[in-house]
């Protein structure tokens, strides 16, 4: 481990939190600038939150492995056809 004298530590936590902020900052504008293009395609009538999760899912799919989805795709099977289990979920469903 490499000793540092307390200027040098002091100067490299300054060095660490003005770059820290400045991303913050700018992630902060990012932010913004996705809020403004969203509330303007509302505007136009673009469903922008299916949209938004559509978009995610994809990202997720994308994630995962071919062996993930099968056991997926199984689990959801079983877990349909049983009739207990689907009228539980259609009771925490229904409003």
């Amino acid at each position: 481990m490499e000793i540092r004298t307390a200027e040098e530590a002091k100067q490299n936590i300054e060095n660490f939190t003005k770059e820290l902020l400045k991303l913050m900052i700018h992630k902060k504008q990012i932010d913004q600038e996705i809020k403004d293009i969203k509330d303007n395609y509302k505007e136009e009538g673009v469903p922008v939150s299916t949209v938004c999760k559509v978009i995610n899912k994809i990202k997720t799919s994308k994630k995962k492995t071919d062996s993930e989805r099968h056991e997926e795709d199984i689990i959801a099977e079983w877990l349909e056809t049983n009739k207990d289990i689907d009228d539980s979920i259609s009771t925490l469903l229904a409003k």
